[in-house]
């Protein structure tokens, strides 16, 4: 049956009409193509109809690939005999919660009066998988047709259709893209569950995940974590000079090109300059420091994560509740910090909407002062990626309807763009040069001559991740820029004992950061060239791993999982964790393999390898690393090595486990070397092993349960209860304590 059979469609357009379908990635997506389009514009339940065209759209990924039980009900256990699974013919299933929709989308290309398909995914790789995707699992074989939007304006959304091609024209993206997704699919779902049968073969409980993203995400957690603690501290000296040139007295510290670490060697230097005159250099540079870029993704995490202690995926997800629900702003997801040269234009529009949205006296105060004649650095075609920054829209929402969260992160992102009518902070930089004989000192002030933006910002942060003081930096109470060239006079020279310190933990900024420039802890050459070309086109990212949004899902899972945890703000690898990355092969816990995979996409865009044939060696690596997974014993040992060794028990051999009963569901501690013989168990009380030994009560028997005995045990805070003698059965009797009886209540 036709869709639009008796619909307003064909009340509107006749049986006759043949009309184009635009499949749009996002809702708003398809919106925003419309404001482009010519004609009367119609909204129908699922889709939009204007001119010649029927408009509808995805949300996202509204496809996953099939499980290997969706294959065959026989890979529903996790058998290493099975392994590898080798998928050729790759197939899809609708995600639960979006079935409606694309039925919806299946339907509009299946129906006669379509005659074409435009795929109008995002314009990258991503976006042009997951339309295909679609038009794939329809079966259609009607003419697909690509438009690239770069610009969503009516005006860019006009010029990208004037330029419409086949989408064979993508046909290399595609590949490109169902590569990497068919290839993560096998790597993560073989591997996985090969190192998690064979750990499980000795009793482990749990699932050992690895994928291409998340194992190097745990391995550079893990490796900071052991330069952390592995740290051996040292001292170093530096020296500090008073000085003094027309009677003004300043401070400048010794350049050295390295830390000096013989004490005698500082003295040394101090006996040869006391008493000295030095030749001075006054070098003074007026600046100016645009405002801060609006935001990308990334950005916007690390700083909700130090401002609010929000995750990456709850910002994600606040920020996706800003763009579905209210539609007050931009793509979320986006990796640019830049705006098409044409939004500037409307600017103002943008900040008049923000007035209205959060009608708050700070914000009132800022817009009022913001000049939209300023064009800021923010608006360069130049940078723009498949996407654009993270701003506001023109939607007027009432801000009393938002959370907290979501009206704290609404604040941060409208803030950055009326950051951009500011005019940049300028000031000046005054350097100082002393010198004599091989030595040198220097010091450096600024002197701010003009607020410009700062204005705006009154908590600044720092996301540098350095511990350690930077030698460079001295106090000057003067104004150094009073200071001219000639000579200075040493009054003092001072030795400063410092020590070493580790680098930090990371935290969720710091990780973030380094996850989008990975590629500096890579010390192959080759592999750190590739991942710095993966992202030479994209600003704030240099040699990365992951995307802004997938590297919220990963670090979700790592929680999820168990292979790291929060001490405070920082992020640290578990017990579990570090065993994980002790037995997977570097090239798991490395990013080379992204680097790798990136060198041959590369010939797959280009036409110059099949994705079949990239596929195949993803397979024989996969046999090659099940092979060595099934001969690890340390695998199959996996399960002593990362339990809880808090409580040692009493048998000597194993330590207590915290467990639950397949019967009762309630909890208990038993020793991990029960295999062995051992049969140590004690009752739960609030996630720890009760120790002190019961004290019976004179023979009563359990009121519930008619075969233990009443025994009077002591809880955590000291004082007493009663239970019963066969709890290890499932008897879950409790009393409170009456001067050394139970209280048993009748009735």
């Amino acid at each position: 049956e036709p869709l639009f059979r008796g619909s307003n469609f064909i009340k509107k357009y006749g049986a006759a009409k043949e009309m184009k379908l635009i499949l749009a990635e996002k809702p708003d997506l398809a919106r925003a193509i419309a404001d482009g389009i010519d004609g009367n514009l119609k909204t129908f339940d699922g889709y939009l109809t204007k001119g010649e065209y029927v408009l509808t759209w995805a949300f996202g990924h509204i496809l996953e690939l099939f499980m290997p039980e969706d294959y065959d009900e026989r890979y529903k256990a996790w058998n290493i005999a099975d392994l590898p699974y080798i998928i050729t013919d790759f197939k899809y299933k609708p995600i639960s919660e979006k079935k409606k929709q694309l039925k919806l989308i299946c339907d509009l290309i299946r129906d006669n009066r379509i005659n074409s398909i435009v795929n109008c995914g995002d314009a990258d790789e991503e976006g042009q998988t997951l339309i295909d995707e679609i038009i794939n699992y329809s079966n259609t074989n009607k003419p697909i047709e690509r438009v690239m939007l770069q610009d969503l304006t009516p005006k860019g959304v006009k010029a990208a259709f004037k330029d419409i091609k086949p989408n064979s024209a993508y046909k290399g993206m595609s590949e490109c893209g169902f590569a990497r997704s068919h290839a993560d699919w096998l790597l993560g779902i073989n591997l996985t569950r090969a190192y998690t049968a064979t750990a499980q073969k000795n009793g482990y409980k749990g699932v050992l995940s690895v994928g291409r993203v998340q194992t190097p995400i745990l391995g550079l957690i893990v490796a900071r974590d052991l330069e952390h603690e592995n740290h051996k501290s040292s001292f170093y000296y530096t020296i500090t000079g008073e000085f003094s040139s027309d009677n003004k007295k300043f401070f400048a510290n010794l350049k050295t090109d390295e830390k000096i670490l013989d004490p005698q060697i500082a003295e040394n230097i101090k006996e040869k300059l006391d008493g000295n005159s030095c030749d001075l250099k006054v070098t003074n540079e007026n600046k100016k420091e645009n405002p801060p870029l609006p935001y990308n993704l990334l950005k916007l995490q690390a700083e909700c994560s130090k401002k609010f202690g929000y995750k990456p995926d709850k910002t994600l997800q606040i920020t996706q509740n800003l763009r579905e629900k209210y539609k007050c702003i931009t793509y979320n997801r986006s990796d640019c910090e830049y705006l098409p040269e044409n939004m500037w234009e409307s600017s103002q529009d943008v900040l008049n909407a923000v007035r209205a949205s959060l009608k708050d006296d700070e914000f009132n105060a800022a817009i009022d002062n913001a000049d939209t004649r300023i064009k800021g650095i923010a608006f360069n075609d130049q940078f723009i990626t498949a996407h654009f920054a993270i701003i506001p829209t023109q939607a007027v929402v009432d801000a009393n309807m938002m959370s907290k969260e979501e009206l704290n992160v609404y604040k941060l992102i409208a803030k950055r763009f009326i950051a951009q009518f500011y005019e940049p902070m300028e000031y000046l930089q005054t350097t100082l040069e002393v010198t004599k004989f091989e030595y040198k000192f220097s010091a450096s002030k600024r002197k701010i001559m003009k607020i410009g933006y700062l204005s705006l910002f009154n908590d600044k942060t720092d996301d540098d991740d350095n511990n350690e003081s930077n030698d460079d930096e001295v106090k000057n109470s003067i104004d150094l820029s009073t200071l001219k060239d000639g000579i200075c006079d040493v009054i003092d020279l001072v030795i400063n004992k410092k020590q070493t310190v580790a680098k930090p933990y990371y935290t969720m900024p710091t990780l973030l950061k380094d996850l989008a420039s990975i590629s500096k802890y890579v010390k192959d050459e080759r592999i750190k060239r590739l991942l710095k070309e993966k992202d030479k086109d994209k600003k704030g990212e240099n040699g990365g791993i992951g995307t802004p949004a997938t590297r919220s899902y990963h670090i979700k899972n790592l929680f999820d999982r168990e292979y790291i945890s929060e001490n405070g703000k920082s992020i640290v690898s578990t017990q579990k964790g570090r065993e994980l990355i002790n037995l997977v092969p570097a090239l798991l816990s490395s990013p080379d393999m992204t680097a790798l995979w990136y060198e041959q996409q590369k010939d797959i865009s280009g036409g110059n390898l099949a994705r079949s044939e990239f596929l195949n060696q993803v397979i024989e690596t996969i046999k090659t690393e099940i092979a060595s997974i099934t001969s690890n014993q340390n695998i199959s040992n996996f399960n002593s090595n990362s339990i809880d060794k808090t409580y040692p028990c009493k048998c000597g051999k194993g330590y207590l486990q915290r467990r639950q009963s397949t019967k009762t569901k309630g909890f208990f501690w038993g020793c991990s070397d029960w295999k062995n013989g051992c049969k140590e168990m004690y009752p739960d009380v609030k996630g720890k092993p009760q120790f002190e030994k019961a004290v019976a009560s004179d023979g009563i028997t359990c009121p519930f349960c008619k075969k233990g005995i009443l025994e009077r045990k002591k809880n955590q805070k000291g004082t007493y209860w009663w239970g019963c003698s066969d709890w290890k059965n499932g008897c879950k009797a409790m009393f409170y304590d009456d001067n050394g009886k139970p209280k048993i209540i009748k009735g």
